[in-house]
């Protein structure tokens, strides 16, 4: 029985078996090639009773509609970047920190070294591309009452997950997340129930972070970090970490009730083909 469930003197309600379900992802043409086609495929082959929708963009004029029509023959809903307000409203707000190369003023010397040994720094460097799980949750919330997960796009769906084992991750709680011993919780998979209380405002909460600029006081500004702070703080869901321990180089999807299920391929975009450096 969670604390949860303590605190209040009874289980949780029940689910009803038919309880929907959305899985959001993320990717542009490039990610699309390595590693989202996989993702999206694999999970509508093994659960096409979820819901699973993909925010796509491209760099070439003509490519976002490709991509688009290409995720939906997939059995995926699209929904492009470009034509989300908050993406371009952000790029604003922070550019003066945004590298060159993801469309901000910043230069080069303020990101130096390469590649995630460089620590913090690359946390920094890259959080306008991290911040598109902020906006693609922004928008998947507004027509959503139920669960949603977020899921990168160097997730593999391996075997159907069943409805059941969801509910047992969250037993209760708004917000289900993968930590153990990591410094960070681990983002590549977080669920949230939006029936929960203060599920709806935490992710409200994580867009004000970095819309009033409050990331540039922390170390990072990743959604790692973003995502612990709200947790922690006071009024937040009650939330669930469902890892058990790290393995690997520090993976924790595995340890976890959802790792029979999925697995995530962290460190394929960065380290293994060299496309986030």
């Amino acid at each position: 029985m969670s604390l949860r469930e303590r605190l209040l003197g009874r289980r949780a309600p029940a689910w009803p078996a038919d309880r929907p379900v959305r899985f959001v992802t993320s990717f542009d043409d490039v990610l699309f090639e390595a590693s989202g086609r996989r993702c999206v495929e694999t999970f509508r082959r093994h659960n096409p009773c979820y819901e699973i929708r993909a925010y796509v963009e491209a760099k070439e004029p003509a490519s976002p509609a490709a991509l688009e029509k290409e995720v939906r023959a997939l059995g995926a809903g699209a929904v492009r970047l470009d034509q989300l307000p908050l993406l371009g409203h952000f790029l604003e707000v922070a550019r003066d920190v945004i590298p060159a190369e993801l469309g901000g003023d910043a230069p080069p010397e303020a990101f130096p070294g390469e590649g995630p040994q460089t620590g913090d720094v690359w946390f920094r460097k890259h959080m306008f591309r991290w911040f598109r799980k902020i906006v693609a949750l922004d928008h998947a919330v507004r027509d959503w009452n139920d669960v949603l997960f977020w899921m990168d796009c160097d997730c593999v769906s391996t075997a159907p997950l069943p409805l059941a084992e969801i509910e047992r991750a969250f037993r209760g709680a708004g917000v289900v997340h993968m930590k153990a011993r990591r410094r960070h919780s681990e983002t590549g998979l977080v669920g949230y129930d939006l029936a929960v209380p203060g599920v709806r405002e935490l992710i409200e909460a994580m867009k004000e972070h970095y819309m009033s600029r409050a990331f540039l006081d922390y170390p990072r500004w990743d959604d790692c970090i973003t995502l612990d702070l709200h947790l922690s703080r006071p009024g937040a869901p009650p939330a669930r970490d469902i890892a058990r321990r790290t393995v690997g180089a520090e993976e924790v999807l595995p340890t976890t009730p959802l790792g029979a299920y999925l697995r995530h391929d962290k460190g394929l975009h960065s380290r293994g083909l060299g496309l986030v450096s």
